[in-house]
């Protein structure tokens, strides 16, 4: 039996680390893995995503591309969701492809960032039934080097 992950990555290292991550959970288990981004449109009219829908379907393209490198079958997608709903969004398409976990790379925010950011990974982690794993740069290294072990 294959089992497949979720591994949502966003736009920053943490979303790379994830993906360094991945590519040793999944070869260690056999599993297929679904990279999904989503981009966050913001909840005022006024500003501007962060990055293009072509630019979202890049970072993905990118990450199943280094994953089917590492031998590892891959397919994924970018979307576009309102910030307040990008935690559900995983959750339900991580439920909707039958994942066995999900994988979220995690930005360790501080102070007054922190205390404004979207929270999406303590969101997924309370609204998932399915083990959530966060994955912080530091820890990606370590697991990247034990993968080659």
């Amino acid at each position: 039996m294959r089992f497949t992950l979720l591994l949502a990555i966003d736009q920053f290292e943490s979303g790379q680390a994830a993906v360094d991550f991945t590519i040793g959970l999944a070869a260690r288990s056999k599993s297929d893995v679904y990279v999904l981004h989503v981009r966050e449109v913001p909840a005022s009219l006024g500003i501007a995503p962060l990055e293009s829908a072509a630019e979202a379907q890049q970072l993905v393209d990118e990450a199943v591309q280094r994953l089917q490198t590492a031998g590892i079958a891959a397919e994924g997608e970018a979307r576009s969701e309102h910030v307040s709903w990008v935690a559900q969004l995983i959750v339900e398409e991580a439920s909707k492809r039958q994942c066995s976990a999900i994988i979220l790379g995690s930005l360790r925010l501080r102070g007054l960032h922190s205390a404004m950011g979207h929270r999406t990974r303590e969101r997924v982690l309370k609204m998932s039934p399915l083990p959530v794993i966060v994955a912080s740069p530091a820890r990606c290294a370590k697991a990247r080097n034990m993968a080659n072990v």
